[in-house]
């Protein structure tokens, strides 16, 4: 009821503004857009301006594994499927699809939107940078490419508390409001302006906190030292290189604008498999090194070092735009996005899990991580159960 309120809200004072021509004023532009819009889902890469991730140029389709679609999944784990209108689910083992179950009218060319699950893609980018000296090191300063990071607090924050969301910034995530950073970057059209006016509240490096402003950073960031888009680098730097089967999208914030790097690429869920692939295989892809080995797996560990406040413990949920989730015993790494949009790698196994759709569950598991994300893994392993 009080999201229901609160657009309502939104679009009464959006459609009041657009009467009076004001939202194509810089501060109000995002009204407008909301309001031809609408509530964020995995489809909004057809309203939004986008620009193309090209596919591979030598499509690698997935081998099917010789046990392909034979599991039985129990029915109240495929209720839960249901339940959060899940639109794919995935799950491959030993580099073969071994179960595949699509819903709502799509199938294996479907884009959807990964939301957060995108940063995850930012890291492995500035893996690559690294390791092609394009940065220096991950705790070289922002300001060394960034002029809005020269001053004060700000001008101490490196690479490394981008990745890990230790920053101290003033973007929260839990802020909803009409202004709030979240809705300025997702329906704005400067999202390097609302980047340039964060302001430093905490000391840097000490907690987590998890922003995705500190992700839009190191997206400014890779743009300045190659000089190209996100788009453009995600497809020659990864996409390109794995076998991507279909052109994905990236989302701008204005037609021809920047993209909206803390989330919003679209590719298919078997080409959001491959990224998948990438985290198991740390960083390899079929005897290619994508990203340096020491990065993807540096980047897959717990930033410990930080104070994680919901615990008061030491991190260990997150690493360099990783999530770490452990069920019934067997670690796993992912990319995690709104509404359930999730890329699991499973060590243990050999595995990975996609999971794309409209909903997620409202309850949280272990202060992070959404109920209905333990049931698609309950799902996966009783799956990988019958393989053998």
């Amino acid at each position: 009821m009080k999201r229901l309120s609160r657009n309502l809200l939104f679009g009464l004072v959006g459609l009041l503004l657009v009467g009076t021509g004001l939202t194509y004023t810089s501060p109000l532009v995002h009204i407008k857009n909301y309001v031809q819009r609408g509530d964020v889902d995995i489809i909004d890469y057809k309203q939004h301006p986008t620009r193309q991730v090209l596919a591979s140029t030598r499509p690698e389709p997935w081998p099917l594994d010789s046990n392909f679609n034979k599991a039985v999944v129990s029915q109240n784990l495929l209720d839960t499927l249901e339940k959060y209108r899940t639109t794919a689910f995935l799950v491959f083992q030993d580099g073969k699809l071994l179960y595949e179950k699509y819903g709502e009218n799509t199938d294996t060319s479907s884009l959807s939107q990964s939301f957060s699950a995108a940063k995850s893609i930012i890291s492995m980018l500035v893996g690559i940078a690294l390791n092609e000296n394009k940065i220096r090191s991950l705790d070289q300063p922002i300001k060394a490419y960034l002029g809005a990071f020269e001053e004060g607090e700000k001008s101490k924050i490196t690479i490394r508390h981008c990745l890990t969301m230790s920053t101290g910034l003033d973007w929260h995530e839990r802020d909803k409001g009409f202004f709030s950073n979240n809705a300025l970057g997702y329906y704005g059209e400067n999202i390097e302006g609302v980047i340039e006016h964060l302001a430093s509240e905490k000391p840097a490096g000490k907690e987590f906190e998890y922003r995705s402003g500190d992700t839009e950073i190191l997206a400014l960031v890779l743009e300045k030292v190659y000089n190209k888009k996100i788009a453009d680098l995600a497809s020659e730097k990864i996409f390109q290189l794995i076998g991507s089967e279909t052109d994905a999208v990236w989302m701008l914030d204005k037609p021809k604008g920047r993209e909206k790097a803390f989330c919003c690429f679209a590719p298919t869920a078997r080409d959001f498999a491959r990224f998948g692939h990438l985290m198991l295989w740390n960083g390899n892809w079929k005897g290619r090194q994508i990203v340096s080995e020491g990065y993807m797996k540096e980047a897959q560990r717990p930033a410990s070092y930080l104070l994680d406040p919901k615990t008061q413990r030491p991190l260990q949920a997150y690493g360099y735009q990783f999530w770490m989730q452990s069920y019934k015993g067997v670690a796993t790494v992912s990319m995690r996005g709104l509404l359930g949009q999730l890329i699991w790698a499973i060590p243990s196994k050999n595995a990975v899990v996609v999971r794309l759709g409209h909903k997620e569950s409202p309850q949280k598991v272990e202060n992070y991580f959404k109920q209905d994300s333990e049931m698609y893994l309950e799902a996966a392993l009783q799956i990988l159960a019958q393989s053998k």
